[in-house]
């Protein structure tokens, strides 16, 4: 029976979901245990103990004599223990020196003791009781479950696959160890736990942003690149990032086209990705420029654009094609008041039809947009109000917006009618929107880099 002192320390160890306290976790961690027995001083265990065993993660030997590397080794072994076999467990000691455990069970013997070898580090286990006399169900070992435990399963699938939904991490763990009923809350937690093994702490990556700044400016010359951030608090705002290499690019070799689209970030602290992108000669994707921002809104996309037009200048013929997103209108015409606005026609249609639908109209406002001169235009449009005098009014309010070809200015000579392109650029920075601001705004570097250095080699084999 525990004596007063063992409960204490057992109240003291213990946390709400079943872990143990940080008190107990920090005593002896893997960070001191390599400080003290490096590879290049010492072994951790002496000649007289011999070697600590080797473990399958997923199903620990916790048999009498077994070794383990460390205090911290032995929990985990125990935790993964207990799971596998569906059933829940009490410290009654949880000492830098010493560990009991028994079954959550009153009335089970099982039970199992280890303490810590000669060189101060190993544990190793004296007893065990492996017998269990409780009823299956009270041997839900789900409590057992926490936030660190699932952290540690889930961090490689993390680091491999990007963001994962909550729903499909709670789906994977049960379909493998037959978890049921841990709170969402603790699911929430041991993500958020596993992203910060991978990332670190997403508030102290903002310090970095500076450095960001100033690093791409020392590797990348007479490139445009700004941040800004609140006046109050001082907190992170924006980051603008147009590299040389891709405004010369665009001004040198491409047609005077742009697609403006921005997506939702997916990191802890959200946020929207505004891009510029354009088409090179061979009609290959062309990122311009990209930012960060807080959310698609008037003020963001001028801001995004000021920039754009600092890298870029006056471009004779100068073309935009946007799905006319939050505030986008306003701030093309106040920073390229001569720029032609396109709007994207899948996106316009998509709109229409919600008013409009049917096949026959869907085929007469596709021919309108497709139709390369005014007369045939006129006369799809004629053909629109036959068949709805609404529809066409709805049509004619886009006057402000170009969705005909033969609306299309000549200097462009660029014949899209969607903004695929911008779309395209979306599904190329793929799984960069889930990083933290640094590690997403370097991955996007790296693509760039990768996609015009392919280019490059291409480039130098042609023979004309």
């Amino acid at each position: 029976m525990p004596t007063e002192k063992d409960t204490e320390g057992d109240a003291r160890e213990r946390t709400e979901d079943g872990e143990l306290g940080e008190a107990c976790e920090n005593v002896c961690s893997e960070s001191s245990y390599h400080e003290l027995y490096s590879s290049d001083t010492a072994q951790f265990v002496t000649e007289n103990d011999g070697p600590f065993d080797h473990h399958d993660v997923e199903d620990p030997n916790i048999n009498v004599g077994i070794k383990f590397q460390n205090i911290d080794c032995f929990r985990d072994a125990l935790r993964q223990h207990a799971i596998r076999k569906e059933f829940s467990m009490k410290y009654l000691r949880s000492e830098p020196s010493r560990v009991t455990a028994k079954c959550a069970d009153p009335d089970c013997p099982w039970r199992i003791h280890a303490s810590v070898m000669h060189d101060k580090v190993t544990f190793q286990i004296k007893t065990h009781n492996p017998t269990h006399t409780c009823s299956s169900m009270n041997r839900r070992g789900t409590s057992m479950a926490s936030a660190e435990w699932i952290s540690n399963k889930i961090v490689d699938w993390l680091r491999h696959e990007g963001d994962i939904p909550i729903s499909h991490i709670k789906k994977r763990l049960q379909r493998t160890y037959g978890l049921d009923n841990v709170p969402y809350h603790r699911y929430w937690r041991g993500k958020d736990k596993g992203n910060f093994k991978i990332w670190g702490s997403y508030e102290d990556l903002y310090a970095l942003v500076p450095s960001m700044r100033a690093e791409l400016l020392k590797r990348n010359k007479d490139s445009i690149i700004h941040y800004t951030v609140d006046d109050v608090d001082h907190s992170f705002e924006r980051f603008f990032v147009c590299f040389k290499a891709c405004s010369s690019g665009f001004i040198n070799g491409c047609r005077p086209f742009i697609g403006l689209d921005g997506c939702h970030l997916k990191s802890k602290y959200l946020g929207s990705l505004l891009a510029a992108t354009a088409m090179d000669g061979n009609s290959g994707l062309f990122p311009v420029a990209y930012a960060i921002v807080e959310g698609e809104n008037s003020s963001s996309w001028q801001w995004f654009l000021e920039y754009l037009h600092e890298a870029i200048g006056n471009v004779n013929g100068l073309v935009f094609m946007s799905d006319r997103g939050k505030g986008l209108d306003d701030a093309v015409k106040i920073v390229f008041p001569q720029a032609e606005h396109r709007a994207c026609m899948r996106h316009l249609y998509k709109n229409f039809k919600r008013k409009y639908p049917g096949e026959f109209l869907e085929r007469l406002v596709w021919s309108a947009a497709r139709a390369y001169t005014p007369q045939w235009h006129a006369e799809f449009m004629r053909q629109i109000e036959v068949v709805s005098k609404e529809a066409l009014n709805y049509l004619l309010a886009e006057k402000d917006h170009c969705w005909s070809r033969a609306m299309f200015g000549e200097t462009a000579r660029c014949h899209y009618l969607t903004n695929n392109m911008s779309e395209s650029f979306n599904a190329f920075v793929g799984d960069a929107r889930f990083k933290p601001i640094i590690y997403c705004i370097d991955a996007i570097r790296q693509k760039l880099m990768k996609i015009m250095h392919n280019r490059r080699i291409k480039a130098q084999q042609w023979t004309g």
